[in-house]
């Protein structure tokens, strides 16, 4: 039930990168994406940590 500024809010140091990613080119799945708040949290720390590509896949979105 939260917007999308309140889970970005939320996820802002909810992740942190402990592997190396550099280079790797890395696929994150979900079931479901509301906001798109998670995935974005996640895409934008893998790209910092180093990754050359990060794709979101999911099966639905709400709309």
């Amino acid at each position: 039930m939260l917007s999308r500024t309140q889970r970005l809010t939320n996820l802002s140091s909810a992740f942190a990168v402990t592997r190396n990613v550099r280079g790797l080119h890395i696929a994150l799945t979900d079931d479901v994406i509301t906001t798109g708040a998670t995935m974005t949290a996640l895409s934008e720390l893998l790209i910092r940590a180093g990754a050359a590509a990060v794709r979101v896949w999911c099966l639905c979105r709400t709309l």
